[in-house]
């Protein structure tokens, strides 16, 4: 009978500690979205698990994990802008810029749509329907007819990018003031909390098309909002209705330099049409990549990653981080 008991307390210990490493290595995996671009900015593509090095606080990690996964995007509208910004999205007499953003996703790829100003309010939940999501956001083109324009920009697209940007820090292209408040922070907060309800396999992505400008007052700064999305390992992706100052949107570069991601130009109907051609591109020929640290702690600690290539001209972007936890 001692030998029977003894024998079903070993099988438990070593369940146990079976589920314990189960759940470890669960917890512990490190997954990184991210996309290489060459030295001209074009995507680089084909690249295998051995062809990246990554980092954590400096120490180099094994990968484990190199495997696509669908997406996840929630949809972010900042009708709040001026008329003329929003009538790039809804020109007159041809089909609104969202449809070449929607043709880009594949099938299993998921959406939902928001829209904000001085609040944030939810469009559609998340579906894999293209067509429900495109009807969703035509309801904001009213906002297009029914706001403000600003000052007519002599400069244009074509205007030198030096001397856009010496304008800009000047402020003389800029509204004097938005018609209406703009929630930005709150609005991409919201937008991610709702990404936490998608499954874990699931690449989540933060889409915000918007002029980058923040008029609160508003509930969440830049810096819980960024937790937040490390936190869920969720990417940011902009597009500018406003023009860089020496290569930065603002607000928008900002949260896609701290959560992995890009921004675009959308300064215009046509480039907003080849920006969300750009990044439905560029999130579907990004490389998803895992590890489990190799670093320990005992407290809640931030942990810096840095992810290269094996060739110097080519730029990795992605996460900057995520906090660990000490595991129990």
């Amino acid at each position: 009978m001692s030998r029977q008991i003894l024998i079903t307390v070993l099988m438990l210990i070593a369940s146990g500690s079976y589920v314990r490493s189960q759940i470890r290595t669960r917890v512990d995996l490190v997954v990184v979205p991210m996309s290489v671009k060459d030295a001209k900015g074009k995507l680089v593509t084909g690249l295998t698990k051995d062809d990246f090095i990554v980092r954590e606080d400096g120490k180099v990690q094994t990968i484990t994990n190199f495997d696509p996964q669908p997406l996840s995007v929630a949809i972010v509208v900042d009708d709040g802008m001026n008329g003329d910004l929003l009538r790039y999205l809804y020109p007159k007499l041809l089909p609104s810029a969202f449809e070449a953003l929607l043709a880009g996703f594949a099938p299993g790829d998921r959406m939902a749509a928001f829209r904000y100003d001085h609040e944030v309010a939810k469009l559609s939940d998340f579906t894999d329907d293209p067509a429900a999501i495109g009807k969703s956001l035509a309801t904001l083109e009213k906002f297009a007819e029914t706001r403000p324009n600003e000052t007519a920009d002599m400069l244009g697209e074509k205007g030198p990018r030096i001397l856009r940007s010496v304008i800009n820090l000047l402020g003389s292209t800029l509204p004097k003031e938005r018609p209406t408040k703009g929630v930005l922070n709150d609005a991409i907060y919201q937008a991610a909390i709702a990404l936490q309800s998608e499954p874990t396999e699931r690449r989540k992505i933060v889409l915000v098309i918007s002029d980058g400008q923040v008029a609160g007052p508003y509930a969440h700064a830049f810096d819980n909002t960024t937790e937040l999305l490390l936190k869920d390992r969720i990417q940011f992706y902009g597009v500018s209705t406003k023009f860089a100052t020496f290569g930065s949107y603002g607000t928008l570069t900002a949260y896609a330099r701290a959560a992995g991601g890009d921004v675009y130009p959308g300064t215009s109907a046509k480039s907003i049409e080849s920006a969300f051609s750009n990044i439905t591109e560029q999130a579907r020929y990004e490389y998803v990549l895992g590890y489990v640290s190799n670093n320990e702690t005992q407290l809640a600690v931030f942990r810096n990653i840095k992810v290269t290539t094996r060739s110097a001209s080519q730029t990795v972007l992605h996460r900057k981080g995520y906090v660990q936890y000490p595991q129990p």
